[in-house]
């Protein structure tokens, strides 16, 4: 460069002060005259190595600035790929970051917004209350810290209310005793003293058991325990009523409902100190308390006080409780005595305890990604808790934890989903960058032979491809991390407004690092072959522009002595390395320490290799695909126009390949991603599927499933026109008394398993249960009536329908199953000992999976269940159930209708309630159903589905956005071959067809390839979970997205080329065919 160039005045003043260096004469004594010059010198060099430096890549960059003016669709292309990965990485990791605040919020809903609760237990199981004074005493010896906390007061109690305020007079807040509730009714032979409240129902109709809680509302609200609270703390005497037990009651805001509370069992300690233990007369009935409360108002939401499934709850506030209480005791009451009775303090009989984290601690924690590092917090803060007020003296449950802990696979699961996605998104803007560095310097190759040619050294050329790739990554990261940020504070108000948790501002560190490591990467990566491609230019070749630089053929020599290393070898001896390492090593590794997120990564690493595998494999079938493809949708043009589509696919082959490669892979992704969710999502509909068994299930509540409980159940079910049928499955022979054990055995006692024997009803796998559940192994060929059916024929009493599992390993020979025998043992108690009976019997099938009971051929599940006739049921039980009016049934499954609703399953739930009044409680037995159950999973199947529709459009942009690359590039490159066919008469029209139709070829020919390989992946894996699971999940292929991509691919294939073309086609033809580039 000359020396007048930029910065030339600058480097003459440094001249100039070397010289002044050189012929002063003065010194000093600290810094001599040569010191002196070499310090000027040295400056002089860096600053000369500085201003030189500045000035090059200062033309490196007005070099590439006017690049990108000329081609602007290129850089907008490459900095909105690096855009859109910069941003969904920044987003997706922090919003990954803060996922587990959402399951902690499903934990809280379940299980209510508490960390720890501790009740009496251990070595005081005759205790029924806590003293928090000396509880909180101790834990304050830990620290702030440790004084999140406070106490509760439950009891089960009777809500009474009159319908018709006729029958039920002198309700009333006053302070008096309600005299008329403590004594029988004219006509009565009840002894009020201990049926109390079937007194007061003379009196009023209207009576539900209920379960009241007493609360400390400043200190929960302290701890964060029912943050959506909203009421304050309730004035004495007022009481919040759940909205299902006001509608039983015929119940509205403002009304007097009266509580009967048999306060004996928490407040026996009170009743202790005032002298009143005795449960003689007078002092049983004293600790009976009739009281009237106010409802303050209706609540239908728990609000995080209680675990979701509570229902006919009431609320009142611990402050004047008592106080309340002791104005409507029994009319004897001692008046010293209540006036003791006002005065205590209630925390000293709480019932349990509740306990959280400090808010910051609590939140570190549970935003924790790993499972185990939760637990290994939770445990050790609990530790300190316990230990310190005797973990000898109660009973702890984590209930949050637990909570977690069931959906940690699923967490993991989301987890790996989201990462992959990242790491495919990240692949193909590589790629994409790829293209259009290649692109760029493919097109340039007339330019950079010109610099080339007027001195421009090969690493001038390599630092100018790289300047050019960063100023599509810098713009694009800072705006990516912007946009990100706004997006995420408009997630973090709904996710707040929403979870009502507090959450971070900022984007998450980790994502912000992540974000600028791939956005500066990616281009490096990126550049590698670009850079190879431009070194490797020879300069003849490209200052020729006399020649098309579209060739369909092309020759290449190698050198036999060569020593060049090959990539793609390199490449496929690493990756074949580390599947033999993950195979060999890491696979039993996961298995022998249970570590299931490395085994789920290795699972998804090895379809992922199969995946790509299966895509370089499905490029040998792409021009076949292509020619079919053109006959098939373009049959009706002639053979000329054809033949120029398929040689512009044979010409631009290398440049589309790139392009064919994104297509495939991300659909191919996108349809195995999509599959492996739903997947998921579809295993736990059909998981609840099979273990209800039914669309409803009602099982026993409050009191067990038995006759006369079933009688009222059947009485509704048979008088509801949505009820199909239904049947019953007993309890296991365990759970009735004088029985121990029960066991299967072979005949000669050298193989024992632990079984569950249930009895089940004739039509249970006939006509109530779905019987896609049911994988049968073996059985006795009859397939005359179901399998059920069966143990109830005349020569099926010692028969049973047993687990494959069992069947694999007591059996000797599978053939003759009717001769294959076993034992049942059963450990009996006779007479204070225990005796062992054995029963022999034969298996009528063995199961694979069944619905309701538990089967399996895998010894996985150990412990597994036997179906059996009532009569065979009864005869097993050595006596110890001598009737069938005495067997407690374990589950009634009931099956609806087709189109059955929620409101349905609502309406016999109320009646069921109903049937049992008066002389059962309402919630003598309880129900579930399916859509409750899998309520959850169909939530989160819909908000990923909206997840993965917003990653499709992100991967068909980026896909687009090399589609267009390729072919404006093809379009460009060919103007020579469009000039011609335009001075041969072909008209515009028929030119823009030509391309839009290999745009469209191209595009359908890999998106045929994509969901191809992804669609055998993913079914792939639904046979593993088949495999796994016993489940008949079938595998769904996504025609919604199907169709959605064959639209944009449409779209695209016109977008793409019509632009380009419409713009080439403006020119005339002379200038057509003058274009270089």
């Amino acid at each position: 460069m000359s020396s007048q160039g930029p910065g030339a005045g600058r480097l003459l003043s440094l001249k100039e002060q070397i010289a002044q260096a050189g012929d002063s004469d003065e010194e000093t004594e600290d810094v001599p005259k040569m010191e002196r010059f070499k310090r000027a010198v040295s400056e002089f060099d860096a600053k000369q190595s500085f201003l030189a430096l500045k000035y090059k890549y200062g033309v490196f960059v007005d070099f590439t600035w006017r690049e990108m003016r000329k081609r602007k669709v290129s850089y907008c292309l490459g900095t909105c790929s690096c855009f859109l990965v910069v941003f969904t990485v920044a987003l997706l990791i922090t919003t990954l970051a803060n996922m587990p605040i959402v399951f902690l919020r499903l934990a809280e809903v379940e299980n209510g917004e508490r960390d720890l609760f501790v009740t009496p237990g251990s070595e005081m199981t005759n205790s029924r209350t806590l003293d928090y004074r000396i509880f909180s005493n101790s834990l304050a010896q830990l620290g702030d810290e440790y004084s999140y906390h406070s106490p509760r007061f439950e009891l089960f109690t009777r809500a009474i209310y009159a319908a018709a305020p006729a029958q039920c007079t002198n309700i009333t807040t006053e302070t008096q005793p309600l005299n008329w509730a403590y004594t029988p009714p004219v006509n009565s032979n009840l002894n009020c003293s201990n049926f109390l409240s079937e007194c007061v129902a003379q009196y009023c109709n209207g009576i539900e058991d209920t379960e009241l809680h007493v609360i400390d509302t400043a200190r929960e609200d302290r701890m964060g325990f029912g943050r959506d609270w909203g009421y304050g703390t309730l004035p004495p005497g007022n009481a919040l009523v759940e909205s299902g037990l006001a509608r039983l009651l015929g119940l509205n805001k403002g009304d007097t409902i009266l509580l009967v509370m048999n306060l004996a069992p928490q407040l026996v300690g009170l009743y202790n100190e005032l002298g009143m233990s005795n449960d003689e007369w007078p002092y049983a009935e004293y600790k009976t308390a009739i009281v009237p409360v106010t409802i303050f108002d209706l609540i239908s939401d728990v609000k995080g006080k209680l675990a979701n499934n509570a229902d006919r709850f009431i609320f009142m506030e611990q402050q004047g409780f008592l106080q309340h209480v002791s104005s409507y005791l029994h009319p004897d009451f001692p008046d010293d005595k209540r006036t003791a009775f006002a005065q205590a303090d209630l925390t000293r009989f709480s019932s349990k305890i509740s306990i959280n984290m400090a808010p910051d601690t609590r939140r570190a924690t549970y935003l924790e990604s790993n499972y185990d590092t939760i637990q290994d917090s939770v445990v050790a803060w609990s530790a300190d808790v316990l230990f310190q007020i005797g973990f000898n003296q109660v009973t702890a449950e984590a209930g949050v934890l637990e909570f977690m802990r069931t959906v940690r696979f699923f967490t993991l699961f989301l987890g790996l989903i989201i990462s992959l996605v990242i790491v495919v998104l990240i692949a193909l803007a590589i790629v994409l960058i790829y293209s259009l560095l290649m692109i760029n310097v493919e097109t340039r190759t007339f330019e950079l032979g010109v610099l080339r040619m007027v001195g421009m050294q090969r690493s001038d050329l390599v630092q100018l491809v790289l300047t050019q790739a960063f100023l599509y990554a810098l713009p694009a990261w800072a705006l990516g991390l912007s946009i990100a940020f706004a997006i995420w504070l408009v997630l973090r108000s709904l996710m707040t407004s929403l979870l009502l948790v507090s959450l971070p501002v900022n984007l998450d560190a980790f994502a912000v690092g992540m974000a600028t490591l791939v956005g500066l990467v990616m281009p490096l990566i990126a550049s590698i072959a670009p850079i190879r491609h431009a070194l490797g230019l020879n300069l003849q070749d490209s200052l020729d522009t006399n020649h098309s630089k579209v060739k369909a053929v092309t020759f290449t020599f190698e050198r036999s002595e060569g020593s060049t290393v090959s990539i793609p070898v390199i490449v496929l001896g690493i990756a074949l390395t580390l599947f033999g390492f993950l195979i060999y090593y890491a696979f039993p590794l996961a298995l022998l320490t249970f570590n299931i997120q490395l085994l789920f990564y290795i699972f998804f690493g090895i379809l992922l290799g199969m995946l790509f595998g299966l895509i370089l494999l499905s490029l040998n079938f792409e021009h076949i695909l292509e020619k079919t493809l053109t006959t098939v949708f373009f049959f009706w043009h002639n053979y000329a126009v054809r033949q120029l589509i398929l040689k512009n696919l044979v010409s631009h082959r290398q440049r589309n390949r790139k392009t064919t490669l994104m297509y495939a892979a991300s659909l191919g992704f996108i349809i195995w991603i999509n599959v492996s969710w739903s997947l998921q999502i579809e295993t736990v509909k059909y998981q609840q599927m099979q273990r209800l068994g039914g669309s409803m299930t009602i099982e026993g509540g409050r009191l067990p499933l038995n006759w006369r409980t079933a009688e009222r159940v059947e009485s509704v079910l048979s008088n509801t026109s949505t009820v199909e049928d239904w049947g019953y499955v007993g309890t296991r022979l365990e759970d009735y008394s004088g029985i121990d054990d029960e066991d299967l055995t072979s005949v000669g006692r050298y193989k024992e398993f632990p079984v569950r024997t249930k009895a089940v009803s004739p039509n249970l796998w006939g006509t109530v249960t779905d019987n896609s559940f049911m994988n049968v192994h073996e059985s006795n060929g009859s397939h005359v009536s179901s399998l059920s059916n069966q143990l109830y024929t005349r020569w099926s009493t010692d028969r049973a329908v047993i687990g494959s599992l069992y069947w694999n390993q007591v059996s000797h020979d599978r053939l003759e199953l009717e001769k294959e025998g076993f034992l049942f043992r059963m450990t009996v108690e006779d007479q204070g000992d225990d005796v062992e009976i054995l029963t022999p019997a034969r298996a009528s099938a063995a199961l694979d999976s069944a619905p309701v009971l538990g089967m399996s051929q895998f010894p996985a599940r150990l412990v597994q269940d036997v179906a059996v006739s009532i009569p065979t049921y009864l005869a097993l039980s050595s006596g110890k159930v001598k009737s069938v009016d005495e067997i407690e049934y374990w589950r009634l499954v009931v099956k609806l209708r087709d189109g059955w609703s929620e409101n349905d399953v609502e309406a016999i739930d109320v009646a069921i309630s109903k049937a049992m009044l008066p002389d059962l409680p309402s919630e003598a037995v309880s129900s579930k159903n399916l859509l409750t159950e899998t309520a959850s999973a169909r939530t989160a199947g819909n908000i990923l589905t909206l997840f993965f529709m917003v990653i499709t459009m992100i991967a068909m942009t980026m896909c687009f956005f090399s589609l267009m690359a390729s072919m404006y590039t093809n379009i460009y490159e060919q103007s020579k071959e469009i000039g011609i066919l335009r001075s041969l008469g072909v008209s515009t029209f028929t030119t823009k067809q030509l391309y839009i139709y290999e745009a469209f070829v191209l595009v359908t020919a890999a998106s045929i390839m994509g969901f191809f390989v992804g669609t055998l992946v993913a079914y792939t894996m639904v046979i593993q979970r088949q495999l796994f699971l016993q489940l008949p999940i079938a595998f769904q292929f996504p025609f919604q997205l199907f169709l959605f991509v064959v639209l944009l691919a449409f779209l695209f294939a016109i977008i793409s080329s019509y632009g380009p073309a419409t713009a080439l086609l403006k020119l005339s033809v002379v200038s057509i065919l003058r274009r270089t580039s």
